[in-house]
């Protein structure tokens, strides 16, 4: 435990030293001039002015940002004379526009009170970077890998994660916003914030990960600092689109490091549920990243977060992610039963087998010639995660449907027919992104069998949630409806596993 805490201690110490590096008024300060008793103050306000001398009519010089750290030098009447080092340039600014901060460790108990009330209020966060960084400067080391240093590395893992939301906002066409200048008060403060490129050629603002990656590690952090910190550190819309292929395993298996080991128990029901259905979506694209090697585990684990969900404590706030973790662990209902080659179908049989390139997949379905010789009914090869144990035989033997996964998160459902055509039925029409077409079951009807499927997709900006049912092809659906329970043929004729075990039956 000493070697953890020296550890910690010097961690903390490296995170304390980038603080205040940055901080014009408390690391800069130390290399100029300055009288006796030079003091510290943060902008309350942002658009403070930094005038020429203590008037409202005087010269403006600058407008100051929220959370900046200027050197207190003097004061006239309602006014402080300051000094900003990152501007190299003095000025007078309101008394009622600065928080003045005390020196020494007395000062810690009023610097945390405040910096608890900043991290609550939106557009305050690079002042609540101010107030971090100056209770570090004056906490001692055993303060700093205690119960209150956590609650200081909780505060800052808030405000980073609400500046980046913020700071994307902000980047929107059209949208104004103070949260621009607050970010790079934040940079020099230590904390930038990190562009990701994403797979449509842009980019997005993703907070800096070191406050959650300390608190993750915290030897005095609560469990619910702890999943507070995990979520931080596993923001699925901040995962690199350049990362190569080789790499998403250990990406993810590291993700999913940082959900593990929380107890459950102690974490109220919404935290509880927003950590396992991040762990769902984490796991799966663990799953998919291991496919061909042994995907049996993690989509086992998958499945076991998913059902220890408390659906009572689900909120609309949870609805985007409890879409994105049904969308991709609904496939891992399959890969988590042991990978079959060869599987018997009523007369006839699916075979999987390598293709002529590497991570290629062929799938054949076979039937027997008089002289009982397997012959090809259908032969299609893909790149993509073949769910063989998905598949579905038709009650008269004329088709054959099954999952196909060709990206994580993108489930596509195939159909084979007799006469050797292959189907091919998406999530939606949009560009891939998040979604699962599947087999809901079978229906007799006086036109011959009807196919019933489940579609949901989140792609494009649009959500897409349908219940459709298709006669011989998947050109254009008989009939659909957004719920399963208008559709006569879904009252009938659903399947019952599929009722039992699809997310999207939810």
């Amino acid at each position: 435990m000493p070697t953890l805490q020296m550890h910690l201690r010097h961690t903390l110490a490296q995170a304390t030293a980038v603080a205040l590096a940055s901080s014009a008024a408390i690391a800069l300060a130390l290399l100029l001039p300055q009288p006796a008793h030079a003091a510290s103050a943060l902008v309350l306000q942002d658009g403070s002015a930094l005038r020429a001398a203590p008037k409202d009519a005087a010269p403006l010089l600058t407008p100051l940002t929220r959370g900046e750290a200027l050197e207190v030098r003097g004061t006239q009447g309602d006014w402080l004379q300051v000094w900003d080092h990152r501007r190299e340039r003095g000025g007078f600014v309101r008394a009622e526009r600065l928080l003045p901060l005390t020196d020494g460790a007395s000062a810690l108990p009023e610097l945390s009170a405040q910096l608890r009330l900043v991290r609550r209020q939106p557009g305050a966060e690079a002042l609540g970077l101010g107030l971090a960084a100056a209770v570090i400067e004056r906490a001692p080391a055993d303060w700093l890998t205690g119960p209150a240093g956590a609650e200081l590395l909780d505060a800052l893992v808030e405000v980073n994660e609400r500046l980046a939301e913020r700071a994307q906002a902000a980047a929107t066409p059209g949208q104004q916003s103070s949260a621009a200048a607050q970010a790079e008060v934040a940079a020099r403060y230590g904390y930038p914030l990190r562009p990701v490129p994403l797979a449509d050629g842009s980019q997005r603002l993703c907070a800096n990960p070191e406050p959650a990656r300390l608190l993750r590690g915290h030897p005095a952090a609560r469990p619910d600092q702890q999943a507070r910190a995990a979520l931080a550190l596993t923001r699925p819309e901040c995962l690199s689109a350049d990362t190569p292929a080789h790499q998403w395993a250990a990406v993810h298996a590291a993700r999913a490091q940082a959900l593990d080991a929380i107890n459950l128990t102690e974490l109220p029901g919404p935290l509880r549920n927003r950590l396992l259905l991040r762990r769902v979506g984490v796991l799966s694209s663990l799953a998919f990243s291991q496919r061909g090697t042994d995907a049996t585990a993690p989509a086992g684990q998958a499945l076991a977060a998913w059902t220890q969900l408390l659906p009572a404590e689900l909120s609309d706030d949870d609805a985007p992610a409890l879409r994105e973790a049904a969308l991709r662990m609904a496939p891992m209902r399959w890969a988590a039963r042991p990978a079959v080659r060869e599987q018997r179908l009523g007369s006839g049989q699916l075979v999987l087998s390598a293709g002529a390139t590497p991570g290629e997949t062929c799938l054949r379905w076979q039937h027997p010639n008089p002289e009982g010789k397997w012959l090809d009914t259908v032969q299609r090869c893909t790149h993509a995660w073949v769910h063989a144990t998905s598949a579905r035989l038709s009650p008269d033997g004329r088709s054959l449907v099954l999952a196909v996964q060709p990206l994580d998160g993108w489930t596509e459902l195939w159909r084979l027919g007799r006469d050797g055509t292959v189907q091919v039925l998406p999530p939606s029409a949009a560009v891939p992104g998040l979604g699962m077409a599947e087999f809901a079951g079978w229906a007799p009807n006086k036109d011959g069998l009807q196919l019933l499927v489940a579609r949901e997709a989140a792609a494009e900006g649009k959500v897409l949630r349908r219940f459709e049912v298709y006669g011989a092809d998947f050109v254009q659906p008989q009939r659909w409806a957004t719920e399963p329970t208008p559709l006569a043929a879904f009252q009938r004729s659903a399947d019952a596993a599929w009722k039992a075990g699809s997310p999207l039956a939810r």
